[in-house]
């Protein structure tokens, strides 16, 4: 009887150990760049490229990808863009490359079209957060980029 008690919590303690999750490694996210895909009399459709790294050996989703862009001049930002996506597949124990179109209405642009066209340049602020998730575990992972598009 002593030994019966001592078989089942061995059981217990050997199935239990089976079921402690794996430690997961905290992705990356990366701003890649901004490009100017069209530019019209009332908006300029930009294209935000990211590449979030996942170290993991499982794949993941990219459940909210919530993100700002402001046009920088000297020490000002002015906020030109809000966006957020969400539902990308991430490739398990390497990189994958997302794009997110973003239109900005050309009103907010005015200084930076200003700038275009004196310098040939434009910077850009990208700063924003994603929420990664491997379905047992999750990650809020925030990147910051100042990115120049040159047209």
């Amino acid at each position: 009887m002593k030994y019966a008690g001592l078989l089942i919590c061995a059981a217990v303690l050997l199935a239990a150990a089976g079921c402690t999750a794996p430690a997961y490694e905290r992705p990356t996210v990366a701003v890649d760049g901004i490009a100017v895909e069209n530019v019209s009399l009332s908006s300029i459709d930009l294209l935000l490229s990211l590449t979030i790294t996942n170290p993991n050996p499982v794949g993941a989703t990219l459940e909210n990808l919530s993100f700002d862009i402001f046009f920088l001049e000297g020490d000002r930002q002015q906020l030109l863009a809000h966006g957020e996506r969400g539902g990308f597949p991430i490739e398990p124990s390497g990189a994958t490359t997302v794009t997110v179109p973003v239109t900005v209405d050309n009103i907010r642009l005015i200084t930076a079209f200003l700038r275009l066209a004196r310098d040939g340049a434009v910077t850009f602020l990208v700063n924003g957060s994603a929420t990664i998730d491997f379905t047992i575990t999750s990650f809020d992972v925030p990147f910051t980029r100042t990115v120049e598009v040159r047209v």
